[in-house]
């Protein structure tokens, strides 16, 4: 057993170690600066099917050790290396969910924010543009988890959560959310983020008639883990943010 786990390492290292310094050398002429998929890169470079038969059995040590990596890379702020480590471990481990999470949390939150606050761009334009390409990873990760993990509710909340959160597409961000709630494990407040990003969208009778029917689906009596108090609150509030602005039209 010790043996085969040497030579896993062995193999893998062959792989990942060229293959990483090729794209940091590519890199160096800018701090973050890595725009093309990892994961696309190991199996262009390897083939994702060469990868995969000469790990066998052991796919899940080698996706943790990575997710160890992009740990310790993620304290030392080498964002190449936290994209590349958790990209790879997707590869890996496809179906696991908490991987796709961790990757795009890392590269639409960590990753993009390090970017906006670096001192050592001074240009504004640039940092934001940097920052937008990071958030664009961390999407295009999640929309590839929800291709691979499509029967749980986790990563589409969290592609939801992304939009609502780092891109501010609110109606997307209902889209998803929606999507999520098809799903039979998702958590019973997510039904109202669906209604809260309507409203955030401007969609204020969209909001209403949301809440309105998400009010109606909950029977009576309602399931108090649902919240019905809640949603009645929101459609007093719509029902008079909507009528404040029939007024103000009137007036003017």
């Amino acid at each position: 057993m010790a043996g085969s786990a040497l030579l896993l390492l062995l193999v893998w290292g062959g792989i990942k170690v060229p293959w990483e310094r090729k794209i940091t050398e590519k890199q160096r002429s800018t701090i973050y600066g890595f725009t093309g998929p990892t994961a696309v890169a190991i199996r262009e470079k390897v083939g994702q099917g060469l990868a995969l038969a000469m790990l066998g059995g052991f796919r899940g040590l080698a996706a943790n050790a990575l997710m160890l990596e992009a740990h310790g890379a993620w304290e030392e702020q080498q964002w190449v290396r936290v994209r590349s480590a958790l990209e790879l471990a997707t590869v890996l481990q496809p179906r696991v969910s908490v991987f796709w999470d961790m990757a795009s949390w890392h590269l639409a939150w960590n990753a993009a924010v390090a970017a906006e606050q670096n001192s050592g761009e001074p240009n504004e334009t640039r940092r934001r543009i940097e920052a937008r390409r990071w958030v664009e990873a961390g999407r295009d990760l999640l929309e590839r988890g929800t291709k691979a993990v499509p029967e749980k509710a986790l990563l589409f909340q969290r592609l939801g959560d992304l939009y609502w959160q780092r891109m501010g597409d609110y109606n997307a961000a209902a889209r998803c959310y929606r999507e999520a709630l098809t799903k039979g494990d998702a958590p019973p407040y997510l039904e109202r983020f669906v209604g809260y990003a309507l409203d955030k969208a401007g969609d204020k009778k969209g909001a209403l008639a949301y809440f309105r029917g998400l009010r109606a689906k909950m029977g009576i009596p309602p399931d108090p883990f649902r919240r019905p108090e809640v949603v009645d609150r929101e459609i007093q509030r719509l029902e008079t943010e909507i009528q404040n602005q029939k007024i103000g039209v009137m007036k003017r």
